[in-house]
């Protein structure tokens, strides 16, 4: 009987242990703070999502135009290689959008498995919001109306959304959801300790829907 109740005793407290590690949260160092909002959404608190769009979007620049910044030609390479799975992630993925990528999962209400693999949550309320804010009409019409029906896949999205890249460099809810979609969804479950080296991941020189206005961000 004494056995059994030290033994009771062992495995609930290794229960409040593995408890408490799964609650600790990760210490985040925000170093986009100084850049300006990007998105405003009512009752939401965006702070890390705007960190996280970031991130992602220096990670965009840095290995597609990496001697210059030029949004609209990273955007266009960017979302072309990721509906065609040729994004070499483990190369453009920075150390600080692990560490946010970590924070976002936290989150859970963010995340889920879609029927298509996806990991995004579209029930999500950033969702509601980025689709209340995109600039583009026609695909904000297309957005709005798969998210209500419960129905956004890639397969339904992806290549308008393909046709659509040159404005991303402004409109900055479309890109949000690029970013949550394309690229940290798809290193939601990624494995960084697995090189990828094969070449259909080279980035893709061959695209040119840019003009002499890319280089800005804004």
């Amino acid at each position: 009987m004494q056995n059994t109740f030290k033994f009771i005793v062992i495995v609930l407290l290794l229960s409040v242990m593995s408890c408490q590690d799964s609650q600790k949260k990760v210490d985040l160092d925000f170093i986009y703070t100084n850049q300006g909002d990007v998105l405003n959404c009512e009752g939401l608190d965006t702070a890390l999502l705007q960190e996280a769009f970031y991130s992602f979007e220096n990670d965009l620049t840095t290995y597609y135009t990496p001697e210059k910044p030029i949004y609209s030609r990273a955007y266009s390479i960017f979302v072309s290689q990721a509906l065609a799975d040729r994004v070499n992630y483990s190369l453009m993925v920075s150390d600080h959008t692990k560490n946010v990528l970590a924070a976002l999962k936290q989150d859970e209400s963010l995340w889920t498995t879609n029927p298509d693999g996806s990991k995004v949550n579209f029930s999500h309320p950033i969702f509601e919001c980025i689709g209340e804010n995109i600039q583009d009409e026609p695909l904000k019409q297309t957005f709005n109306a798969l998210i209500q029906t419960n129905s956004m896949s890639l397969r339904m999205f992806g290549q308008e959304l393909r046709q659509k890249t040159f404005g991303m460099k402004d409109d900055k809810y479309l890109a949000t959801y690029v970013a949550m979609e394309l690229f940290y969804g798809k290193i939601y479950d990624k494995d960084f300790s697995i090189p990828e080296t094969d070449d259909v991941y080279a980035p893709d020189t061959k695209v040119h829907n840019h003009t002499k206005d890319d280089g800005h961000n804004h």
